[in-house]
């Protein structure tokens, strides 16, 4: 599950930045991606999707990356 949801907000990343969009929120109910991404662990991961979104989220814009319990995501 958890390389599902990497791949899943890469890929909205991705979209995002390719339609220009500059101030996105990105919601996901698995608190370790959150986590793993919010604390650095993207930089230095084995998983090249990590290092990608670490990437994405060094260009000029502004990308707010929130937890979210299960129960809003249904």
């Amino acid at each position: 599950m958890f390389k599902i949801e990497i791949k899943a907000i890469l890929e909205s990343l991705k979209i995002a930045w390719d339609s220009e969009f500059r101030q996105v929120e990105v919601e996901c109910d698995n608190v370790l991606v959150v986590e793993t991404i919010l604390a650095g662990g993207a930089v230095n991961s084995r998983m090249s999707e990590l290092r990608i979104i670490h990437q994405l989220l060094g260009r000029d814009w502004r990308v707010r990356l929130r937890h979210i319990s299960g129960d809003h995501n249904k």
